[in-house]
């Protein structure tokens, strides 16, 4: 019982002892009286009971207000949490297509020095062969002339003619010798050429798994953040 009510009562308790005397005088006067405080009773009772529902009302629409606002906030988070999502996705796909195209610059210029290094290999092989086929001609005309010249001096030239068969052997090996160096030269070129490849094959499988490790930890970050959103949507 409130203390208002307590207070109220106090005087209808003292004011009823009399009330209670006057009644046994009279019957009628107390009936009255009776009757009296049953509606005052009544008129408190309803308008306790108006306050009350008045009161329910005020708490009813406060909880609309605050679940309303609650509502907007959750919203407001969750479009939150979708730009930010979009805009992960967005830099996800930014930074793969940048990967790509450094990639595909990288592959174009491996692919031009490759193409760079096989001209220059060919060129060399046809310098080799037109300096091994104009050595060849110089020694036959060399060797047709020193020929003519022991035939017409074989009487009396007998000695030149061996010093000149071992100028020519001379020639000979001189020349063995640059077609030995020039292969291995081309030999050179070739395993350089082989490794470039390798090295290029290595890069080409570091990129490769590093692209496929950052989508895999993109992809981890995104099936993170679903339960998040989830709850969200779920609160």
């Amino acid at each position: 019982m409130r203390m208002q009510d307590i207070a109220s009562s106090e005087p209808e308790r003292m004011n009823h002892q009399p009330i209670v005397a006057a009644t046994l005088d009279n019957p009628l006067l107390g009936a009255e009286t009776e009757i009296r405080q049953l509606r005052e009773t009544v008129a408190t009772l309803r308008a306790e009971l108006e306050r009350q529902q008045h009161e329910k009302q005020a708490a009813v629409q406060a909880a609309i207000v605050d679940a309303s606002h609650e509502v907007q906030q959750l919203r407001l988070t969750a479009q939150h949490l979708r730009d930010a999502l979009e805009r992960l996705k967005f830099e996800q796909n930014e930074a793969v297509q940048k990967a790509v195209a450094a990639s595909a610059d990288e592959i174009h210029q491996l692919k031009q020095m490759a193409q760079a290094l096989r001209d220059q290999i060919e060129k060399m092989r046809n310098e080799k062969q037109e300096a091994v086929q104009t050595a060849i001609v110089e020694f036959n005309i060399e060797n047709t002339q020193l020929r003519a010249t022991a035939q017409r001096l074989r009487d009396e030239l007998e000695k030149q003619r061996f010093d000149m068969n071992e100028a020519v052997q001379q020639v000979r090996s001189d020349s063995a010798q640059e077609i030995a160096q020039l292969r291995d030269t081309a030999r050179s070129l070739r395993d350089e050429l082989e490794r470039l490849k390798f090295n290029f094959a290595d890069e080409v499988q570091d990129k490769d798994r590093s692209a496929r490790e950052e989508a895999a930890h993109l992809r981890a970050t995104i099936a993170a953040l679903h339960p998040q959103l989830d709850r969200s949507h779920a609160g």
